[in-house]
């Protein structure tokens, strides 16, 4: 078994070389003298795919994460490649497949009692698999925590030990952990004749700090782990430490799944099959998503930028200094001259996972209304993000949402772990909230095809190509019905919203990847993820939670008043407004989706009213309304 998975994963040497002589040339000038090891990369891909969209993520961090593929040498790959075939042979595939066999036969659904089943008495299936990840490296870790999201469609049982490694892994040694922060310490506050954090930092003030810190992490993740100390003139801080030595694993990584997705796209179907010459993994693009996935390891390893991450999010967001109207929450403020590349020093914050719900208690149902709530105000902070003011905290698993008990006995929301933070474009903006209201309210499928373009995911000239056209608007159809479940709406009132279906979603996206020329951008991975993270926890409690019951009525409150007076928004607003048969302003239509809004958010229709005719998006395409009914009515009395 170490032998065919060490095959599987070496690849092709030769494929591994092969890069054109020009990109070649330029990669070499990145890095004067670099030397470049055997295992080189086909970078042609690079070039078209720089991540922008990303905040603090600039040109020459791109450029860095070049030269971390360009300096693995072969023998440390070799070595890395051997060190996982060892771990995935011995810790988990051995285990489960000689527990499978030698233990009593289970039936086909019976995978609850398979995972909870205990080898040697001692460590569960679930355990053993969740333990092999946290062996491999924070890559890996990262990989089980976006699986650990997903219950209702992975076994919860494995979703649950897998979850575990978001914030409850082994941590390092604690004399290792405090010798980083005294050394990191010291080198920051070295210039006597500066105040950091209010103090004037000497040996005493270190000392004193370094005292204060908890005997043992409060918290252990795959990148870091936490402790609370208390700091001089302040108060309570969270001191984060990143593990040692993980950035070599995490760069070497990088380089194999690099090296491994561009193997799998240059795989070709066999002659004497009707697709021969054709790749075998269709358009899919595995090299963007691998990349993608590995750049988001490495942002959350730069704490210096985490550090800038949270000042902005705290000026936006916090609940006590942040400009945001619509969305606040408790955001920790930060110590940047006491924070560095592998130190981070913040606020220390009070609460309670939103998961942490004691099943005896008498206050259980109260507890779960409560957290609920707070979930879904999570949905709708998250909307607000995204489509508001485009800067969006990108991975809001369980361990970083807390319930923070406020002054005078209420409850408010804390974000933690500022590591991803995503930038989205106004265009992209719109053309999310036009596409929810076109699937949810008209049912327009090809309105939806044609907003791919804005969202950046299918070229433009694919649409140009009327065959194409159709071809991807079947493709939809299809697509949406496996995956929206529609119920039936018997009063007429207002829109009957569908519930999205899970376990149909890879598979259908999967399709639809293979095919068409559909690119993943960063965006949407790190959103994508973010909402079905917080779907995820509502379920746990909610189990007839509709996600989508937040996201659409978000979404006509912001295409109607059209704050930005964005082009997209206010033509997709008209269309929805018009007869599918005449084109022309329907009344009925526009009553409908105002009565949606009310309905859905729990407003008077005269607020509702009063909203759309105070926006500047709403007096601009009342204008237009007004118009559009005026001549309507001057072609009938021609007519006549």
């Amino acid at each position: 078994m170490r032998v065919l998975i060490l095959l599987v994963l070496c690849l092709s040497p030769q494929h591994c070389r092969s890069f054109s002589a020009s990109v070649a040339d330029r990669k070499r000038k990145l890095q004067p003298g670099n030397r470049h090891g055997p295992f080189r990369i086909d970078w042609s891909f690079f070039p078209n795919h720089v991540p922008s969209v990303n905040l603090l993520w600039n040109q020459t961090s791109w450029k860095n994460y070049l030269r971390i593929h360009q300096s693995v040498g072969k023998r440390k790959s070799f070595r890395r490649i051997f060190q996982i075939a060892l771990t995935l042979s011995s810790e988990i595939l051995r285990p489960l497949v000689c527990n499978f066999v030698k233990g009593p036969r289970l039936a086909a659904s019976d995978w609850d009692a398979f995972w909870s089943r205990r080898i040697r008495g001692k460590t569960s299936n679930a355990q053993r698999v969740a333990q092999g990840f946290q062996q491999l490296g924070p890559t890996f870790v990262k990989l089980g925590q976006a699986m650990a999201t997903r219950p209702d469609i992975l076994n919860v049982q494995l979703a649950n030990e897998l979850a575990n490694l978001q914030d409850n892994m082994t941590t390092f040694d604690n004399r290792v952990a405090k010798r980083i922060i005294r050394r990191d310490l010291a080198a920051l506050t070295k210039d006597k004749s500066k105040r950091y954090a209010g103090n004037t930092w000497d040996s005493t003030t270190l000392e004193s700090f370094m005292g204060s810190l908890s005997a043992k992490p409060v918290a252990a993740a795959s990148i870091a782990q936490v402790y609370k100390g208390t700091l001089p003139g302040y108060g309570d801080v969270a001191v984060k430490v990143q593990r040692p030595r993980i950035r070599k694993k995490v760069e070497l990584d990088a380089t194999l799944f690099h090296s491994a997705a561009t193997w799998m796209e240059s795989l070709k179907w066999p002659s004497g099959t009707p697709m021969h010459g054709e790749r075998l993994v269709g358009s899919m693009k595995i090299v963007s998503t691998v990349d993608e996935f590995t750049t988001r390891v490495f942002e959350e390893m730069d704490f210096e930028r985490e550090a800038k991450n949270i000042e902005l999010f705290g000026r936006l967001y916090s609940h006590k200094r942040g400009s945001s109207k619509s969305a606040k929450v408790v955001v920790p403020e930060v110590f940047p001259e006491l924070s560095g590349r592998r130190v981070l020093v913040m606020e220390w914050i009070e609460g309670k996972k939103l998961t942490n719900i004691c099943d005896s208690c008498e206050e259980r149902e109260e507890v779960v209304k409560e957290n609920l709530v707070l979930v879904k105000k999570s949905i709708e902070f998250t909307l607000s993000q995204l489509i508001d003011t485009g800067i969006l905290h990108a991975d809001p698993h369980a361990g970083n949402l807390l319930k923070v008990p406020l002054p005078g006995g209420k409850v408010e929301l804390g974000y933690l772990d500022y590591g991803l933070i995503s930038n989205i474009s106004q265009r992209v903006r719109d053309g999310i909230v036009c596409a929810v209201v076109q699937l949810v309210f008209a049912r327009n499928i090809e309105a939806v095809a044609d907003l791919l373009v804005d969202l950046e995911m299918i070229p433009e000239e694919r649409m140009m190509n009327p065959i194409e056209r159709k071809e991807l608007v079947d493709a939809l159809k299809q697509s949406f019905d496996d995956i929206l479940l529609w119920p039936k709406d018997e009063n007429g009132r207002s829109t009957a919203v569908p519930k999205v279906r899970f376990e149909n979603l890879i598979s259908s996206l999967t399709s639809l990847i293979s095919v068409f020329e559909f690119t993943v951008p960063p965006y949407f991975l790190n959103n994508a993820r973010a909402l079905a993270t917080l779907e995820g926890m509502a379920l746990k409690l909610d189990p007839d939670f509709n996600i989508l019951r937040v996201i659409y009525p978000y979404s006509i409150n912001r295409l109607m008043r059209n704050p930005s007076v964005g082009r997209l928004a206010e033509e997709q607003f008209l269309e929805i407004c018009r007869s599918p048969d005449t084109k022309l302003f329907d009344l009925n239509r526009s009553m409908m989706l105002l009565n949606d809004w009310a309905l859905l958010t729990g407003y008077r229709k005269r607020k509702v009213f009063w909203d759309l005719a105070t926006s500047a998006g709403g007096r601009r395409v009342s204008r237009r309304i007004i118009r559009e009914w005026y001549l309507k009515r001057v072609r009938r009395v021609r007519q006549w």
